[in-house]
């Protein structure tokens, strides 16, 4: 079959993979995530471990209450993986559950010391990556990635 022919049969909508903002999308996470794993690496705890600590120490600094329920809508981490890390990170002796005392369906999730103590470290970690990430980008371009990425998110909520 002729490049012509086999390329009318194409299931593809774009004629270079990179014009898929998708694709781009992909490529752009496995980038980030492949800096980020070092940094995880450093702190003895995963990705997803982070945005629960990372989520419990915001909700206590803007005075939210650090509830299972809330992580799942703040970090948009499925309850069953949410449940499974914070199982690891209670054995890991960073967090603790415990029930809530305004509501007796939900529990609580708090920081130990040494939690505490790392996630403060972690955070320096990651927001030092960030910036050396985003330094490719104008203070405008980041700007804007972020109005963009905020109205992507935003428009499509599970």
């Amino acid at each position: 079959m002729k490049k012509q022919e086999a390329h009318r049969s194409s299931p593809f909508k774009h004629g270079k993979a990179d014009d898929s903002p998708g694709f781009l999308l992909w490529k752009l996470t496995a980038s980030w995530q492949g800096k980020l794993a070092g940094v995880f690496g450093e702190f003895g705890i995963t990705q997803t471990q982070y945005a629960i600590l990372a989520s419990l120490l915001w909700f206590e600094q803007q005075g939210q209450p650090p509830t299972q329920a809330r992580l799942v809508e703040h970090a948009r981490i499925d309850k069953m993986t949410l449940s499974k890390a914070i199982r690891k990170l209670e054995k890991s002796g960073l967090v603790r559950r415990e029930p809530s005392t305004t509501d007796t369906r939900a529990i609580q999730v708090r920081f130990t010391a040494s939690g505490r103590r790392l996630i403060h470290r972690a955070i320096i970690a990651v927001e030092r990556a960030d910036d050396e990430f985003f330094s490719r980008l104008t203070k405008w371009q980041v700007e804007s990635w972020k109005a963009l990425a905020i109205s992507i998110i935003s428009g499509n909520k599970a």
